[in-house]
């Protein structure tokens, strides 16, 4: 069983901490246990033993931690180094309270046929929207409209450590550069941010799995593939307020 790198890291902001009352989101508590202990049980019964968490956690025998390294990516890439001689890696994040064992070992096992047999580095999880709204109406998720339909990005990735850890610089320019449209366009060229624009407003066909599998591809370096995947419970994270108070109403 391949192990897995858990990202823990960072502090909640102002708003999120009133409503969760601790300052690191894998703390709150759904369900009488905290978000980064619903994750840490379903590797375990998924049969994963061996479990890095990436953020500054509670010590645990179920686990070991490495101490936050200030953002998403560096903590990524620590806990990639930690498993650098592993051929796959699992990486999930610690806001998935409805993960279960069952749903972690069908994406394992299908990702790793899938990376073998495509010689990819980087396989992620793509979730019909649709599929989360019927399990869990009141919490929102981000979708992208494509040819194959509407789809919301999962929380899981399966990783092969010696793909990624000589891009780490390229990878932190494109992390930091999410939410900026020039820094995108400067990244992807100025015809592909065009054509995702246009894709989700007036031609959703010129948006393709394999297109954005071969853009990915490229920003990493290494082959990368998506993985449809039929289980919201990957998709579902609760990282906002509106996502805990929709928990409530559910």
């Amino acid at each position: 069983m391949i192990p897995v790198v858990i990202l823990a890291g960072g502090k909640a902001k102002p708003e999120l901490q009133a409503v969760i009352g601790c300052p690191h989101r894998a703390l709150a508590v759904v369900n009488g246990k905290t978000l980064l202990e619903h994750v840490v049980e379903a590797m375990q019964e998924a049969g994963i033993k061996s479990i890095c968490v990436v953020g500054d956690m509670p010590a645990s025998a179920a686990y070991h931690v490495l101490p936050d390294h200030g953002d998403f990516v560096a903590n990524l890439f620590a806990g990639l180094s930690f498993f650098k001689e592993e051929p796959f890696v699992l990486v999930s994040t610690c806001d998935l309270p409805f993960l279960t064992g069952n749903v972690v070992l069908r994406f394992i096992e299908d990702s790793l046929q899938l990376a073998k047999r495509e010689h990819a580095g980087f396989i992620w999880p793509i979730v019909p929207v649709s599929l989360c709204y019927e399990r869990f109406p009141n919490i929102r998720r981000t979708s992208l409209r494509i040819s194959e339909g509407v789809f919301t990005g999962g929380n899981l990735a399966l990783i092969a450590p010696q793909a990624l850890l000589t891009q780490q610089a390229k990878i932190a320019s494109a992390y930091a550069a999410r939410k900026s449209p020039l820094r995108l366009a400067q990244l992807l060229g100025a015809s592909a941010l065009l054509r995702l624009l246009l894709s989700q407003t007036l031609f959703p066909s010129l948006l393709t799995v394999s297109w954005l599998e071969a853009r990915v591809s490229n920003l990493l370096g290494s082959p990368a593939r998506a993985l449809r995947s039929e289980h919201p419970e990957l998709a579902t994270d609760l990282d906002k307020p509106e996502d805990f108070r929709g928990l409530e109403e559910q």
